[in-house]
C-alpha cells in the first residue's frame, strides 16, 4: 500500500512539474493580440479579408464586456521599446488598405471609445472604394482612431530593389504626413511580405514599429514584423475568444517571411 501511494505521490509531483513548465512556457509566450481588419462590406463577407457592420459591432461588444482594454498600436510598441510589463488583457485593433467603409468602422470604434489604426495606401486615396482625404481627416477629428502607413502603392516590399523599397516606404511617410499633417509612425506590409532589407529601410525612414500577418516565428517582441490575427465574419464568440487569448500565435501554422 505505501509503495503505491508512494508511486501515485510521484506521478502526481511530475505531473505539478509539467504544469508548472508548461504554464511559464505560456506566460513567456504570450502576444498582445493585434487584430486585423480590412473591409466592413456586407455583400463581400465570404472573402475572407470582409467582416459585416453587424458582425463587426458584436466583435467590438464582446471585447467590451469581457473587460479586454483596446490600446493604440504606437501604445504597445513603446512598451516593447521600454520593456514594459503589460496585463494580458491588451488587444490592439488595425485595418489595412483604406477602404471607404472603414468610415463606418471608426463610427462604431468611437460608440465604443476604442483607438484603432487604418494603414492607408497613400496614392489610392480618394480612388475606388477607398477613403478620401476628407473622409481621413473626419476620422482623426471624431474618434480615437489613427493612420499609418501601407505604402505607397501596395507593392510587395519583399521583391523590390533598394530605391523602389525606399520609395514605397519613406514616400508613404512623407505624403501622409504632410496630407494630414500628423507624424506616421506605424506601417504594415502589403501581403505580409518583408526580408531583412525591408525592415532595414524601415528602420531608416524613422517608423516606430512594423506589422505582418502570420510570418516568422516568435514575434512577441519583433518591433518590425509585429504577427496580426485575421479576423473573419465567420468568428464566432469562441473562436473571438481563442484569438484574444494572447497564445493563439502558439497554434497556428506558420509562413517563412
Amino acid at each position: 500500500m505505501k509503495k503505491i501511494i508512494k508511486i501515485a505521490a510521484g506521478i502526481l509531483t511530475i505531473g505539478a512539474l509539467c504544469l508548472g513548465v508548461f504554464w511559464v512556457y505560456l506566460w513567456h509566450n504570450y502576444e498582445v493580440p493585434i487584430l486585423m481588419y480590412h473591409t466592413l462590406d456586407a455583400s463581400r463577407v465570404n472573402n475572407y479579408a470582409a467582416v459585416s457592420p453587424q458582425h463587426f459591432y458584436e466583435q467590438m461588444a464582446f471585447i467590451k464586456k469581457r473587460g479586454y482594454r483596446v490600446i493604440p498600436l504606437e501604445d504597445y510598441c513603446r512598451m516593447v521599446v521600454n520593456r514594459q510589463t503589460y496585463a494580458h488583457n491588451l488587444v490592439v485593433i488595425t485595418f489595412d488598405d483604406g477602404f471607404g467603409d472603414n468610415l463606418q468602422a471608426a463610427e462604431i470604434l468611437r460608440k465604443f471609445d476604442f483607438p484603432a489604426t487604418i494603414f492607408l495606401v497613400a496614392d489610392k486615396i480618394g480612388t475606388d472604394m477607398h477613403l478620401s482625404a476628407e473622409d481621413i481627416r473626419t476620422i482623426l477629428s471624431n474618434s480615437r482612431v489613427g493612420i499609418g502607413s501601407h505604402t505607397l502603392t501596395h507593392r510587395s516590399l519583399d521583391t523590390l530593389g533598394s530605391e523602389a523599397l525606399k520609395h514605397e516606404i519613406a514616400g508613404s511617410k512623407e505624403k501622409l504626413r504632410s496630407t494630414f499633417e500628423r507624424e506616421i509612425t506605424t506601417i504594415t506590409y502589403p501581403g505580409g511580405g518583408y526580408n531583412n532589407e525591408t525592415i532595414e529601410v524601415v528602420r531608416d525612414a524613422g517608423y516606430l514599429c512594423a506589422c505582418t500577418t502570420n510570418r516568422g516565428f516568435s514575434r512577441t517582441r519583433e518591433l518590425f514584423a509585429l504577427r496580426r490575427i485575421k479576423i473573419t465574419d465567420r468568428d464566432t464568440e469562441f473562436s473571438l475568444w481563442a484569438k484574444l487569448s494572447g497564445f493563439y500565435n502558439l497554434f497556428r501554422r506558420l509562413r517563412k517571411p
